[in-house]
């Protein structure tokens, strides 16, 4: 933490509220964290003993900057607390690791750590696709319009965190990149410490700090209103570096042109050829890609079935990313029934957490690939051990209420 620390004051200035502590919330808890002054409250499924899910930390840590002490007005601009807190996550995660690779050279470690900021931002895009297509059109701009009445729970996705963070990427780049961008940064926060402001408040600031430096003309080249108010994917993709990706991506390409040869030998695949040099954050993208690309390409049922064999490790992981992301695959694929193990020790894990990045779409995978009255007695079952909000969620996923 304390490296993390320092990246972040270096990014913004320094850390205001004297300590940072972490408190390790029961399962029940419903979010990945939550930001308070001098501590951070956390899901237990950050534990996930390969210290892949340290970058929470790191984003509740941001938080102490953007949301405790710089605030949005109200939930429609809910945004500039998630999409900035998102974006210095990210800051963070890249400056511990250009830190760490600094035997490489002072341009080379910067260099890497841009790769795996980058890479971060790929998952992140891979989840914003994902919610696009499950979500209200109207709950998939940034700026959501809540003066009908509509519930901000509803609303909540991964949307004011991907979608945010994807503007204030793009806004980067628009400028120059980092070393134009990076002098924004603790001017906004300085211009905001201690208050709440509107996305407007924000872009007016962001013309106010580049329009002296010659900037004007980049910023008028954005399209504001597609940004701010357009539903769907953002209306341009930044650009990412692929570097780590890459190796995820030609392992998909290997099993899309295994599912086009209708070949039933899985002798050419192996765990640890295959995934065994995978960071964690790898695993989660192959699995995420391979899930995407076998539904243009399907394998057949019987070859679905042996995929546990072929990835044993997968099954194993007490990483909640992954478990998540593996039975997701196995389960809109292998056309598996009630009485199946897999189908029954993925019911039986869903009551054993309570963070709803997890137990809403497990459900809604339970409902949509199994049987919907089998989703509907497993939530009933643990349906206790969830938090209120956790709960009511659901029951609206499940059409309970």
């Amino acid at each position: 933490m304390e490296n993390f620390i320092q990246v972040a004051e270096g990014l913004i200035f320094k850390y205001e509220w004297l300590k940072f502590d972490a408190l390790v919330l029961p399962l029940s808890f419903p979010y990945g964290g939550m930001e308070n002054p001098n501590i951070t409250f956390a899901t237990p499924t950050l534990i996930s003993k390969d210290r892949s899910q340290v970058k929470v930390m790191a984003h509740e840590l941001a938080h102490s900057w953007l949301g405790n002490l710089v605030t949005n007005c109200s939930w429609e601009h809910f945004w500039l607390n998630e999409g900035w807190t998102v974006y210095l996550e990210r800051r963070i995660i890249g400056g511990v690791a250009a830190a760490e690779a600094k035997s490489l050279g002072e341009n080379e470690a910067v260099e890497y750590g841009e790769k795996r900021r980058h890479f971060a931002a790929i998952v992140g895009w891979n989840s914003l696709v994902d919610s696009v297509k499950t979500l209200e059109p109207k709950y998939t701009s940034i700026v959501w319009n809540l003066k009908d009445g509509s519930d901000p729970d509803d609303a909540f996705s991964r949307i004011p965190y991907e979608k945010g963070f994807n503007f204030l990427f793009y806004i980067e780049q628009q400028v120059g990149g980092t070393k134009e961008f990076d002098p924004f940064i603790p001017y906004y926060f300085k211009k905001f410490r201690y208050e709440s402001l509107d996305t407007y408040q924000f872009i007016d600031t962001l013309y106010e700090f580049f329009e002296p430096r010659g900037k004007a003309e980049k910023l008028d080249a954005i399209d504001w209103k597609g940004w701010i108010f357009g539903e769907g994917l953002p209306p341009n993709i930044p650009r990412f570096d692929t570097s780590l990706a890459d190796e995820c991506y030609r392992l998909v390409e290997k099993w899309t042109d295994f599912a086009k040869s209708n070949s039933t030998d899985l002798s050419e695949f192996d765990e640890s050829r295959d995934i065994g040099n995978f960071e964690p954050d790898q695993h989660k993208l192959f699995l995420g890609s391979l899930t995407e690309r076998f539904e243009k390409y399907p394998l057949p049922l019987q070859i679905i079935k042996k995929l546990p064999s072929v990835y044993p490790v997968y099954a194993a992981s007490t990483n909640g990313e992954i478990k998540s992301s593996w039975n997701e695959l196995l389960i809109r694929f292998g056309n598996y029934s009630t009485t199946d193990q897999i189908v029954k020790d993925f019911a039986k894990w869903l009551g054993t957490v309570g963070r709803m990045k997890f137990v809403r779409p497990g459900y809604k995978l339970l409902q949509s690939y199994v049987d919907k009255e089998f989703a509907i007695a497993t939530f009933t079952k643990y349906e206790s051990s969830y938090h209120p909000i956790c709960k009511t969620m659901v029951k609206k996923d499940l059409g309970l209420i």
